[in-house]
C-alpha cells in the first residue's frame, strides 16, 4: 500500500487546491490573521464544531464537543447553559483547551488559555445568531427532561416549537471566551510529514515556531 493510500486511510489527505501556509512555511507573524482565515465569520450560520477540554474540582481533565460562537482577533467563544457542568468548571478554574478539527481540508487548531464570562451583549447576539432548533433546545433542554421517554420530550419539543414565535434567552444562557497565550496550527499533507505552526505569547508579542506534526 502507497503512502498516499495510507494518508487516505487515515483522513487527512488535503484536497488539491487550497493554500497551505503551515506547509509552505507561510504562516503570518500574528495568529490572529491565520486564526480568522480558518474560521467563518460570526454571522455564518454553518458554525464550526470544537472539543472543549476543561479541569474539575479535582484536578480531572473533562471534555466535550460545542459549537464554536464568535472570534475576535485570536480569542474564540462558546456559549452554554450557565448551570451545566462545563459552565461550573470555568468559573471555578477559568483555563481551557479548545480544539477545532477539519479532516476535509486536513488542518486543526487547538487553542490553550485563560477563560473570561463574556458580556450581556455578546451573549445576547450569539443568542440571537443560533438556529431556532438550538434557540429551542437552549429553553428546554434540562435534566429533568433528558430523563422523561422519548416520546414525551419530542412531544414537548413540538409544544415549544408552536408556542414560540421568537424564542426567548433563557436566563440561564452564558457566554464564555478563550483567551489564548498559545495556538498552534496543524496542516496535513498527502505527500510527506503533516506540520504544525506554534504560537506562545510572551511580553513583546507572539513568538512563532514551527515543530513537528
Amino acid at each position: 500500500m502507497t503512502a498516499s493510500r495510507l494518508l487516505g486511510a487515515a483522513g487527512i489527505v488535503p484536497p488539491a487546491e487550497g493554500e497551505r501556509p503551515v506547509q509552505d512555511g507561510r504562516a503570518p507573524a500574528d495568529p490572529a490573521a491565520l486564526l480568522l482565515s480558518w474560521l467563518p465569520a460570526d454571522d455564518a450560520p454553518e458554525r464550526p464544531l470544537a472539543t472543549l477540554a476543561t479541569v474539575d474540582e479535582d484536578g480531572v481533565p473533562d471534555a466535550r464537543t460545542v459549537l464554536v460562537s464568535a472570534v475576535d482577533g485570536v480569542s474564540v467563544a462558546i456559549h452554554t447553559d450557565v448551570g451545566s457542568r462545563k459552565a461550573q468548571q470555568l468559573r471555578a478554574r477559568p483555563v481551557a483547551a479548545l480544539v477545532v478539527r477539519w479532516p476535509e481540508v486536513a488542518r486543526q487548531v487547538v487553542l490553550r488559555g485563560s477563560v473570561r464570562r463574556d458580556t450581556a451583549a455578546g451573549e445576547r447576539a450569539a443568542f440571537d445568531r443560533r438556529s431556532r432548533y438550538l434557540q429551542l433546545l437552549a429553553l428546554l433542554n434540562t435534566d429533568q427532561l433528558a430523563n422523561r421517554p422519548r416520546v414525551e420530550r419530542e412531544d414537548a419539543f413540538a409544544r415549544a416549537d408552536l408556542a414560540h414565535d421568537e424564542p426567548a434567552m433563557p436566563a440561564s444562557w452564558a457566554g464564555f471566551w478563550l483567551l489564548p497565550d498559545e495556538i498552534a496550527f496543524w496542516e496535513g499533507a498527502e505527500g510527506g510529514p503533516s506540520r504544525r505552526v506554534r504560537y506562545t505569547r510572551g511580553d513583546a508579542g507572539w513568538t512563532r515556531t514551527y515543530v513537528a506534526g
